[in-house]
């Protein structure tokens, strides 16, 4: 009898719902992968597909905080990100940044904070290009980089994978 009654008690409280920021919605995702270049190679690589597939873009500055491991302590850090907003023909960001996640050098990013049915068909148009600029896969580490990261570091291991899930790695 009391089961029942607190049942009926969850029926009656109304559900919170919370706002997703900047209008996101349910359907998009996101997406990050890390990439074999360094961000400023990669920015200008991007800044140039952009410009050549006509994409309407603003180059903003942004930050990223991300922690650093020294010996077995975390110390807090920031990253300068390089964000592409597209507006037309559909909105799109884009964020490419490096972190150093311990003593051994940087480990670039690409991101896509919101995929969604409207913008996947341009992200897939501006990856492809930018892959096709780049003198080899953006997914593909060098022996050197997969050394100096950790022969199992997991960003670097799901990096084909994160590729393959828009459709363009192989």
């Amino acid at each position: 009898m009391a089961k029942a009654q607190s049942v009926e008690k969850k029926a009656q409280t109304p559900k919170r719902t919370v706002e997703k920021p900047n209008g996101t919605d349910d359907a998009s995702f996101h997406w990050r992968s890390a990439i074999s270049f360094d961000a400023p190679s990669t920015a200008t690589l991007m800044r140039k597909v952009l410009k050549g597939l006509a994409v309407d873009f603003v180059r903003e500055k942004s930050e990223r905080s991300y922690s650093q491991l020294y010996a077995v302590l975390p110390f807090p850090r920031v990253a300068y990100v390089f964000r592409f907003n597209i507006s037309a023909p559909a909105p799109l960001v884009i964020d490419i940044y490096e972190t150093h996640p311990a003593t051994y050098g940087p480990l670039a990013f690409m991101e896509l904070p919101a995929v969604n049915d409207q913008n996947i068909e341009l992200a897939r148009k501006v990856l492809r290009a930018l892959v096709r600029e780049l003198p080899r896969p953006p997914w593909k580490f060098t022996a050197g980089q997969r050394v100096q990261h950790g022969l199992m570091n997991p960003d670097i291991l799901r990096a084909r994978s994160h590729w393959r899930e828009l459709g363009i790695a192989d």
